[in-house]
């Protein structure tokens, strides 16, 4: 291969690369921001465990309320009834009724004192939850606006990559152009690589002894027997 083709190509191929190399992190940018933004899951999985641990308590509280109030009407119709009883061992059974019940009442508000400290570490924990998931959703936004910014940036050396590129093949004599590029888009590395004591560059292969003296032809266009890369 001409040394000056080499050259052309040579340049051409760096700039293959580098906008190889830039199509591939473009195209990983949505999964670098759906992984970005995946950090905001484990916070809003746990405020949403803790406002259900709130509404456990709650509805638990809620609960106790009704049966207190309950308790309450047995003992408002216990104390009705008591106008009505004959005799002082019917009274005294109804008043073991009534204080009976005022037992259990007072069970309920042991345990309703027991449940509104619970909700008040639930509405806590849930403040400080609402915090964490606040602080972490101004981090990605951070992350994800400097990812927006690199994406661009990277559009545009693209574009211009393309465009030195563009300019680049036209140098090139068509012949070579075409089996270079037809080389490269299979590699999707190096389509011309050098030998190096008698080992092709790119698959490492031991290359034969002819090959390597076809290479210093000024007209040749050599491939490795193995790889299929054009050799230099």
């Amino acid at each position: 291969m001409p040394g000056e083709t080499i050259d052309k190509v040579l340049v051409l191929q760096a700039q293959d690369c580098d906008i190889a190399q830039i199509e591939r992190e473009l195209k990983d940018i949505p999964a670098r921001k759906e992984e970005i933004q995946s950090r905001l899951s484990d916070h809003r999985a746990e405020l949403e465990s803790a406002r259900e641990d709130l509404q456990a308590v709650q509805a638990r509280l809620k609960e106790l309320e009704l049966e207190v109030a309950a308790c309450n009407e047995r003992i408002a119709k216990y104390r009705q009834q008591q106008l009505e009883l004959k005799t002082n061992e019917e009274f005294k059974a109804m008043n073991s009724e009534i204080s009976a019940v005022e037992k259990q009442i007072e069970k309920h508000e042991e345990v309703e004192l027991e449940i509104m400290e619970k909700i008040d570490g639930a509405e806590a924990a849930i403040s400080e939850k609402q915090a964490a998931l606040k602080s972490e959703e101004d981090l990605v936004a951070i992350d994800l606006k400097a990812m927006d910014e690199r994406s661009g940036k990277m559009a545009q050396r693209l574009e211009s990559v393309q465009s030195e590129r563009q300019s680049q093949a036209g140098g090139v004599d068509p012949e070579w152009l075409m089996r270079y590029d037809r080389i490269f888009a299979n590699k999707r590395d190096q389509a011309l690589v050098s030998i190096a004591n008698g080992v092709c560059g790119g698959c490492h292969m031991k290359l034969p002894p002819q090959l390597y003296h076809d290479t210093q032809k000024q007209d040749a266009m050599v491939s490795c027997t193995y790889c299929g890369r054009l050799l230099y």
